[in-house]
């Protein structure tokens, strides 16, 4: 892999891990057309960068959960509710993510099963803006909305099938704000991706260079671009467009796995 590749990858990594068009689906078409085989390591040190991303980003409401639970142990603080919440739902993820990985990482080599996944997000996002009903704020969402919304982000772990649409469609459908819904969304990603990383940790070490770092870098700028953009965009519209995006590029996973 060249420096080019690299950083190109990096900002499709960046820009899709948090617009609900599925990074992992997208670094499968994009090496198919760099004409670059599966490379996990360095996928998964993307995925970190994009991890730093959102931390910078919502760093004032990670330490605000980290006050309310371990300085003011206020279980009525509705940032301590938050973070069990997250909690909650990072159980089911959890569980599943690590029965299934293998299947799921078989996976990654098939550019059919990444075209039906990124057609299943599609679909998901049209249910959750037709059905969905913005009615719960912090205090309103249960444990078993947080717990199914879990679910959905484990499912999430196929290629193609993305994790922030999943993740929103779900909070959506479950009466979730949609302000709430995304920033839920995105707070939950931090310990899927962190618990993802540490068991690739060693593969990470062993494989670092320029290249990698070139990528690291690239993702970590064009995620945090593609929060600050998702975040002014879902409050004015609905997000329909992604799902039109998701048919679209699951017909081009289609045809190039032909």
């Amino acid at each position: 892999m060249n420096l080019a590749s690299s950083i190109i990858l990096g900002v499709v990594q960046g820009l899709t891990e948090f617009l609900p068009v599925s990074s992992s689906g997208h670094l499968v078409i994009a090496s198919k057309l760099l004409g670059l085989p599966p490379n996990v390591p360095f996928d998964i040190t993307l995925h970190l960068a994009t991890l730093l991303a959102v931390c910078a980003f919502f760093v004032g409401d990670i330490l605000l959960i980290l006050k309310a639970f371990f300085i003011d142990r206020n279980t009525k603080d509705p940032y301590f509710r938050l973070g069990v919440l997250v909690i909650v739902a990072s159980i089911p993820t959890a569980i599943i993510g690590f029965s299934l990985k293998d299947i799921f990482e078989a996976m990654f080599s098939s550019l059919a099963a990444v075209g039906c996944f990124l057609m299943l997000t599609g679909i998901l996002i049209v249910l959750a803006e037709t059905y969905g009903k913005a009615r719960k704020d912090i205090k309103r969402v249960s444990f078993l909305d947080s717990f199914i919304i879990g679910i959905a982000q484990g499912c999430a772990i196929a290629p193609g099938l993305s994790r922030s649409g999943t993740t929103i469609s779900a909070s959506l459908l479950v009466g979730m704000e949609r302000k709430l819904a995304l920033r839920f969304s995105f707070l939950l990603s931090i310990p899927a991706i962190l618990g993802a990383s540490m068991f690739k940790a060693k593969d990470i070490i062993h494989n670092v260079s320029p290249q990698m770092m070139a990528g690291f870098i690239a993702a970590a700028i064009s995620g945090y671009l593609a929060i600050w953009l998702f975040m002014r965009m879902i409050e004015k519209k609905d997000i329909k467009i992604f799902a039109y995006y998701c048919f679209a590029a699951g017909i081009v996973s289609f045809f190039l796995a032909r």
